[in-house]
């Protein structure tokens, strides 16, 4: 064997050992986090989404985007995401974390060992050494070890994080692993395809001509045409672009992003990405839900510092990328911008998460891996010893970044831990105020669940899910009038919201009014077929419904639902138009008073549904075609 050979050979070993290393590193910082319970969004996308618990319907979640949650608000096209879940909860045998947990850590066990081959090449674009690895290696390990992206590893539904960035560096590992294939361009797959998981991954295009343009424009052969060569930034963004258009034309029109002003969350966010900065270097006060509020002026003097922080990191990363030397600490600058793209400019609920910097923080570690090649490359005046106290100095930061991640996974384990730790670190978050308070109320503490809540009031005051966990507890402590108020208020606020029908109608049940109890039901089931709560609270209904009195007429129900149509309880009016159906299923009236009420809460579809219906009952109903007519109207087009 020739020292060339036997160099190659020692060297595949010591990746093998960084890898190993790597690997054991990140299942020991993770160890504690495999039962960690449900979150957020956990709720309506696994706990309570009837979709997920059947394999066949693997199929329909590539059709069908209403699977996805059981909340219309929060059905977006993610059928990726919902298949790894239907095989998760097989695998589970039911609800049970651990198996949601292992799949999770699975991909991202792979992306950080897909980053670090991604780094490796990029370092080499020098003199091939055992060094570059070891920092390849180090700088995927602050990835995979780093706290912030424990926040994404232990929230459930964050896998179309995981997914999204799985797929934008296997695109750039297939690119650099395969260079002979590049003119099919295959590379572009992996990305377009984590585009079903989550539409920021489209961003690849963008990073890839950034990359083409700083490392491989130089390189192209003579006998490519000068279409070729531009085709190597076109095609991706038509792939993805193409990708980006299909999730947006299967996304059903009920879906809200969440942002109340798109002007406040977009004078934010350069503020915002200072903070992101800051956590990379600095992961202190990591919150699942951080108290901060989109700016109303441009007056704040938060603004100002981030928008110098943003026009002073722009020309940083611009300087870097131009100079060969630091082109590299230039390509991670601008891609930690880039990658924040998405969720900067498109309006989200929150202002700020810190799931969203999973894939920009890639950008800063590949920032970090060019320092430091930069600093031990070859030739420097760095002696043994000195590469030897930077090579402690890494394992001391690693060690300290790994301990943190642990003790965040703490954070996650419950829903009393998760939340304590957000009032703790932001006392004046209203919905952390409340979601703490249904921790108590969980274990029968009214008397604090309701103290929390009272705190969250003025805080937001306009929060139909406050008002819902408020009624529950004073239903609890026998304030049963004050209870019904806030259902009602809940209803009147978020009237598209399957929530406000389903624990309102729990309450009614509670009290032996299950002929109430179903007019809400129905509604809720109409709005959420897979809600499994609302589904199972409407058998219980219908079975208490018969050993109870003779309702009323379906003319007394029509003269109630005009009344509350009158007094603007647009949702309250359709749920006593149903107890009308239910006694008289042709009844056009009714059908037509449901027609109004929903042409007056938007939901044109419905709309359109029930005056058909009524007119299949009274073909000569004039009111009922005026109101088809206007539902039509402002209906958007329907999807192909």
């Amino acid at each position: 064997m020739s020292e060339a050979q036997a160099n190659v050979m020692r060297g595949k070993a010591l990746a093998g050992l960084g890898a190993a290393l790597l690997l054991a590193s990140l299942i020991a910082t993770y160890a504690n986090h495999f039962h960690n319970t449900f979150h957020f969004d956990d709720a309506h996308t696994i706990v309570n989404n009837a979709s997920i618990r059947e394999l066949r319907n693997i199929p329909l979640f590539f059709r069908d985007a209403t699977t996805f949650s059981s909340l219309p608000s929060n059905q977006s096209y993610r059928p990726l995401v919902s298949t790894l879940l239907a095989i998760d909860y097989r695998l589970a045998g039911g609800l049970h974390p651990f198996w949601f947990h292992l799949s999770i850590f699975a991909l991202f066990i792979a992306l950080v060992l897909l980053l670090a081959f991604f780094i490796d090449h990029l370092l080499e674009r020098g003199a091939t050494s055992s060094g570059n690895r070891w920092i390849a290696l180090a700088a995927a390990a602050w990835f995979g070890l780093h706290a912030a992206n424990a926040d994404t590893i232990n929230y459930i539904i964050a896998s179309a994080d995981v997914i999204a960035a799985l797929g934008v560096i296997a695109s750039f590992g297939v690119y650099s692993a395969f260079p002979r294939l590049r003119g099919y361009y295959l590379y572009v797959l992996p990305a377009a395809i984590a585009i079903l998981a989550k539409p920021p991954a489209a961003i690849f295009a963008v990073l890839f001509a950034i990359y083409w343009l700083l490392f491989e424009q130089h390189k192209t052969r003579l006998a490519e045409t000068r279409l070729q060569r531009i085709g190597q930034i076109i095609v991706p963004f038509l792939i993805c672009g193409a990708m980006l258009w299909f999730v947006q034309h299967m996304t059903p029109r009920s879906w809200v992003a969440g942002a109340a002003n798109a002007r406040s969350y977009l004078i934010t966010q350069p503020y915002v990405t200072s903070l992101y900065f800051k956590t990379f270097f600095w992961p202190t006060g990591l919150s699942a839900d951080y108290d901060l509020n989109p700016f109303t002026t441009t007056d704040d003097p938060r603004f100002w510092t981030g928008f110098a922080f943003s026009v002073f990191f722009i020309a940083v990363a611009i300087a870097a990328a131009v100079f060969k030397k630091t082109r590299l600490i230039g390509f991670g600058l601008l891609w930690f911008l880039i990658a924040l793209m998405p969720t900067s400019l498109f309006p989200l609920a929150e202002v700020m998460n810190d799931h969203r910097t999973f894939l920009p923080y890639v950008g800063l570690v590949i920032a970090i891996a060019g320092v430091a090649s930069l600093l031990l490359r070859p030739g420097t005046n760095y002696n043994f010893f000195a590469k030897v106290v930077a090579g402690c100095t890494a394992v001391l930061l690693l060690s300290a970044d790994g301990y943190a991640t642990y003790q965040r996974n703490k954070v996650w384990k419950d829903e009393e831990s998760l939340w304590y730790d957000v009032v703790q670190k932001g006392p004046l978050n209203g919905r952390g105020l409340m979601n703490y308070g249904n921790t108590l109320m969980a274990k029968g503490d009214y008397a604090g669940a309701l103290d929390y809540f009272h705190r969250a009031e003025p805080l937001t005051p306009h929060y139909s899910v406050l008002l819902i966990n408020l009624a529950i507890a004073e239903d609890a402590t026998k304030q049963s009038s004050q209870a019904e108020q806030h259902f009602k208020e809940a209803l009147r606020l978020a009237p598209s919201s399957p929530d406000s029908y389903t624990y309102y109608a729990r309450y009614l049940l509670a009290h032996s009014r299950a002929e109430e109890a179903r007019g809400f039901l129905q509604s809720a089931v109409e709005l959420s077929p897979a809600d499994l709560t609302a589904r199972d609270l409407l058998a219980k209904a219908n079975t208490q419904a018969v050993n109870q009195p003779a309702p009323q007429t379906p003319e007394y129900y029509l003269d109630l639902s005009l009344k509350f149509y009158g007094e603007e309880r647009y949702a309250e009016s359709i749920v006593a138009c149903r107890r009308a159906l239910d006694l008289r299923p042709g009844y056009a009236e009714a059908w037509n008073n449901i027609c109004a009420a929903s042409n007056k809460l938007g939901r044109y579809d419905e709309a359109v549904a029930a005056c058909d219906q009524a007119l299949r009952s009274k073909p000569d109903f004039e009111l009922a075609r005026n109101n088809l007519q206007y539902a039509r109207q402002r209906q958007q087009p329907p999807q192909k």
